[in-house]
């Protein structure tokens, strides 16, 4: 039998594993029909640390082929530009002394969140990013924009030229690094001794309540719960001081985290205890847990493959909507081809004209759907923006199509 592999946060061996997707095309490798014949696969497995807690992908890819060339930009999601909005309102308000406070933010993207902060007065506000097709996009003077992944190098000269920063944040990014000991280092060298380090993941528990295993990819190594964050930042002498859980993404939950010694140490939430003694009673420090899970997945597979069929067996057309990295975890995962979708609809102009990694649907804007013949169904893998889409896509469902919700529960949304 193989050696387990090491895990990333503490450097154990005893790790177990919970899935297994076989080998998979990365989930952003979006393509075009020339380069069908070169497209990569890699092994795809989650694990859980039976030492520190943490659920990790151990099947890296390099950061370059991962991030140099993206196609998400989180502006062109309306939910998302409020989100930020609020969250530099409340981050300024609680935390920050405007003009003088200095902010860096990494994988900053298009500047979604670094835009309301310099509109709140921060006087110096960062961004760093290793897309650098996304940050050509960003035009705000305002913003300092650094075309690098964030590590100590980076880290020190920032500080050299611009001073420890009183704030520093990643949002949807602390999941996404092969280095995250080196990473968590970096933030402790850039952040002052009273600095606040805020970072929002999708929460580990929402994706074992909503049986959410298309956030399961190569992009996504980790999927926290708060026992395994207190663990990683206890070896770096710092301390989760305050948890939020948001909305976006389906069910995010947002880390406060300072230094020891910090003046914010003192301040540690109730919501800290709390949670954490709910993620023990609920099993997130036992293998077992991640075990049910898989076999909960693998019958949603069974179950969305029925349906597709069935519905396909009666003559239907379906195409599928939000061609995104979950889109395709679920595509390949479930083994859907052009025998069960016709295909990919995606409102991000870089995605459009453009195939799905694996499967190779060709993605088209949205008004697709108001030709002649729309299909009859869509399948709404961006089901966690389905507010929006269906404010979006009024038209169609008036006029009689109708929408397959995914998860959590496979589920309809009827014409009209």
């Amino acid at each position: 039998m193989d050696q387990p592999p090491e895990c990333s946060f503490c450097n154990s061996f005893n790790m177990s594993l919970a899935m297994d997707f076989g080998r998979v095309a990365l989930a952003g490798g979006f393509l075009t029909s020339q380069q069908f014949e070169n497209e990569q696969k890699y092994p795809l497995r989650l694990f859980f640390c039976d030492d520190c807690c943490a659920v990790q992908v151990v099947d890296k890819v390099s950061a370059d082929v991962l991030f140099q060339d993206y196609f998400y930009f989180s502006s062109s999601i309306g939910t998302l530009r409020e989100h930020f909005r609020n969250y530099a309102a409340e981050v300024t308000s609680r935390f920050l002394s405007p003009p003088s406070a200095s902010v860096l933010e990494f994988g900053c993207n298009d500047g979604v969140l670094l835009q309301p902060l310099a509109d709140e007065g921060i006087g110096t506000v960062i961004g760093v990013d290793p897309a650098s097709n996304v940050l050509a996009s960003v035009d705000d003077q305002r913003l300092t924009l650094i075309n690098d992944f964030f590590n100590e190098s980076v880290a020190d000269s920032v500080v050299e030229r611009y001073g420890e920063m009183d704030m520093v944040l990643a949002n949807n990014v602390y999941a996404h690094i092969p280095d995250i000991q080196g990473a968590t280092q970096a933030v402790s060298r850039v952040l002052k001794k009273d600095g606040v380090f805020i970072f929002e993941v999708h929460y580990l528990g929402r994706v074992i309540d909503e049986m959410q295993y298309d956030m399961i990819y190569h992009e996504h190594l980790y999927y926290y719960s708060l026992l395994s964050a207190i663990s990683h930042f206890a070896r770096y002498g710092m301390v989760v001081f305050d948890v939020k859980p948001v909305p976006i993404h389906a069910g995010s939950l947002r880390f406060y985290v300072c230094k020891s010694g910090s003046k914010h140490e003192a301040e540690i939430s109730t919501r800290v205890s709390q949670l954490k003694e709910e993620e023990l009673e609920r099993g997130f420090d036992n293998f077992e847990t991640f075990r049910q899970f898989s076999d909960r997945v693998a019958e949603h597979k069974e179950e969305l493959l029925l349906l597709l069929n069935r519905l396909r067996g009666e003559g239907c057309t379906i195409a599928g909507y939000g061609a995104s990295g979950r889109a395709n975890t679920i595509i390949q995962y479930c083994g859907l081809d052009h025998r069960h979708l016709d295909f990919m609809i995606d409102d991000a102009p870089a995605k459009q004209g453009v195939f799905t990694p694996g499967s190779h649907f060709r993605i088209h804007p949205s008004t697709i759907l108001e030709e002649s013949s729309p299909p009859d169904f869509l399948l709404v893998f961006a089901w966690s923006f389905l507010d929006e889409i269906r404010q979006r896509n009024r038209r169609y469902l008036d006029s009689g199509g109708q929408m397959i919700i995914p998860l959590p529960k496979i589920r309809m949304v009827p014409p009209g």
